[in-house]
């Protein structure tokens, strides 16, 4: 997507308030009321901005967007910097990327010569080069999506019990002050107490069965002979047993997968993503795509979801290389050796970066919700949300690029 889709109608929202833009960049020191200070890429946005409610909506969901985007340019042209310099990339190269003063620009020149430099060294090596990759898992905050829904809101409030949101393609966890049981044909992850078999890591003062690792006191049992020589333990731990055998009944604190129930109490909740019979608290949505919720304007409850996407925790993607009948050993040690450490951000940004994709054209429509904040301001939004589009658009094409050059297919 190029910034001149983007801005179509959105720079007649602006007008001549660019030339005021203009002057704010070339004169950083500026500080008074004809600049921009209170929107900045990443920052929280204040109510200084001024405007409505859904107006500091869609300028918080441009800066968080933004942030992402322009953070997803800086690692990976990071990555594939250091691929392209471990591979041996000539001077010249390198050189002619890193005097890119466009930072996307430098980023596809990186990129490209990272690329390059893999099929030269897969070829070079030969045999056969594997790459598995356990995608990263992102988990989407329930209630920034709740305070962000009650500033569209009319009243200010929205109750996500009332309207419980759905975690579409994942699970939806929540804190429950009861008894937490699994859904229709589904599994029940589970923190707290489990009535039945564990399957995971489980805590009990008084020991629980073990067969992996132990972070406590490990000891023979009827069923194991204690600790082994690989540092496992293989009979009752007192502590935290991870990697139970392979199911075993938990008198304490599962983490993990239950067999059976999950149960708190009054005041100690448990965490799960079955259905909860008491009092609970929907707290996030892994794996999937958050939707619903309370019901408020279609294009404040977009930028909402956006913000909430950009600023979802994602746990890193597990990454495992390998070479198998390699001719050249050293060309396949090298390769092997870079992509170890680096595939991993490249698969970070891939799958999250294809979801901020398909919001990316979404938010910049949304964009003319800001029309009544401040006006210096409204430029910078603007110029924010085009840019963070064609970070994104490029910053896939890149990540679509290197997975692509090690792939086996």
């Amino acid at each position: 997507m190029r910034k001149s889709t983007v801005f179509g109608a959105a720079l007649l929202l602006g007008g001549g308030l660019l030339s005021t833009m203009s002057a704010c960049d070339k004169v950083k020191e500026a500080q008074d009321s004809v600049c921009c200070t209170e929107f900045q890429v990443g920052a929280s946005i204040t109510a200084d901005i001024g405007g409505s409610a859904s107006a500091q909506v869609a300028a918080q969901a441009v800066a968080d967007f933004a942030g992402i985007a322009s953070a997803a340019v800086t690692d990976l042209t990071g990555a594939c910097r250091s691929i392209a310099v471990d591979l041996d990339v000539d001077k010249a190269t390198q050189e002619a990327a890193e005097k890119n003063d466009d930072k996307r620009a430098k980023m596809k020149a990186w990129c490209t010569a990272a690329t390059t430099a893999i099929g030269k060294f897969k070829a070079q090596a030969s045999g056969t080069l594997t790459v598995v990759v356990k995608p990263p898992v992102c988990e989407a905050s329930l209630s920034a999506k709740a305070n962000c829904q009650a500033k569209c809101s009319a009243d200010g409030k929205c109750d996500l019990k009332a309207t419980p949101p759905t975690c579409e393609g994942g699970k939806l966890e929540l804190s429950c002050k009861g008894e937490c049981t699994a859904k229709a044909s589904a599994t029940l992850s589970c923190e707290g107490e489990c009535t039945g078999e564990c399957t995971g890591s489980c805590t009990a003062e008084g020991g629980v069965e073990c067969d992996g690792k132990c972070e406590g006191t490990c000891e023979a049992s009827a069923g194991g002979t204690g600790p082994q020589a690989n540092g496992a333990c293989k009979g009752t731990c007192k502590g935290t047993c991870s990697a139970t055998a392979p199911k075993a009944t938990c008198t304490g604190s599962c983490k993990g997968t239950c067999s059976a129930s999950c149960k708190g109490s009054a005041t100690a909740s448990v965490k799960c993503d079955g259905e909860c019979k008491g009092e609970y608290e929907p707290i996030k949505c892994t794996g999937g795509e958050l939707k619903g919720g309370c019901q408020v304007e279609a294009k404040c409850d977009a930028n909402c979801d956006a913000s909430v996407q950009a600023k979802a925790e994602c746990r890193p993607p597990e990454v495992s290389v390998a070479f198998q009948g390699a001719a050249d050993v050293q060309a396949a040690g090298k390769l092997q050796a870079t992509l170890k450490a680096n595939l991993g951000v490249v698969y970070a940004f891939k799958a999250r970066l294809e979801g901020m994709g398909k919001i990316a054209a979404q938010l910049s429509g949304n964009v003319d919700a800001v029309t009544d904040i401040k006006a210096a301001c409204i430029p910078a939004i603007i110029m924010a949300a085009g840019d963070a589009a064609e970070d994104v658009s490029e910053s896939v094409t890149v990540t679509a690029s290197i997975a692509g050059s090690v792939s086996t297919k």
